[in-house]
């Protein structure tokens, strides 16, 4: 359904299983885009990089973009539907994979396809970012998902951002803080881009838990 790469910790052991981060790339890129940003924790976590079906100029992206406004909510839905159902499918084939652990990192149009199957599905997740993305108005509107109130999640916006305002990331955080009792959010001076700062803060925030608590540590040791 949909192309991939898959970065297992190296010198693993049959049996050991690995916190896990899905990624969403933006608009225009490739699985390829971000696990750069997340290289030095590979050694930790199983890293999936899913490249959008959607052919985009020389990339990819995960629905085709409208020129005004927001595509509509079938539009968006439809595509986390489908990677709902190709992570499931990846669940089963990768016994590294802890299904306890399991991350969503989506970034532009990655991080709104991100959201949407967060919300959704999130009791299955243990926690989320968001990075320089919307928050589609569906979801502000619709149901709130009860289950979503212990997870983990940051988002992080650039202030001089003309893809999508501050004012979008405000929201976003706003959003998931009345979802969330586990909500950070921080802005960083970029336009649409993450920054050496950011990505240093992301790793700093996906590894905070397995130092803080001992006994996660050692039972992925």
């Amino acid at each position: 359904m949909f192309a991939y790469d898959i970065y297992e910790p190296i010198g693993r052991k049959v049996e050991d299983t690995f916190p896990t981060i899905f990624t969403f790339h933006g608009i225009g890129a490739d699985e390829l885009d971000t696990p750069g940003t997340l290289e030095s924790i590979m050694d930790r976590f199983v890293i999936v990089s899913i490249r959008g079906g959607v052919q985009q100029g020389p990339g990819y992206s995960y629905y085709k973009p409208v020129l005004d406004g927001e595509p509509s909510e079938k539009t968006i839905s439809y595509a986390a539907n489908n990677i709902h159902e190709f992570i499931e499918t990846i669940l089963k084939q990768y016994p590294s994979i802890d299904r306890k652990k399991l991350y969503l990192f989506g970034f532009d149009q990655g991080g709104i396809v991100a959201m949407t199957e967060f919300v959704k599905n999130g009791g299955m997740y243990h926690g989320a970012a968001f990075l320089s993305a919307k928050l589609p108005s569906f979801l502000e509107n619709g149901p709130k998902n009860l289950l979503l109130k212990a997870k983990r999640i940051f988002i992080g916006h650039g202030t001089k951002d003309p893809i999508f305002p501050i004012t979008e990331g405000e929201r976003t955080a706003k959003y998931f803080e009345s979802l969330s009792d586990d909500v950070t959010f921080q802005t960083f001076d970029v336009v649409h881009n993450v920054s050496a700062e950011e990505a240093e803060i992301i790793l700093d925030w996906f590894t905070k838990e397995e130092v803080d608590n001992p006994a996660a540590k050692k039972e992925n040791s």
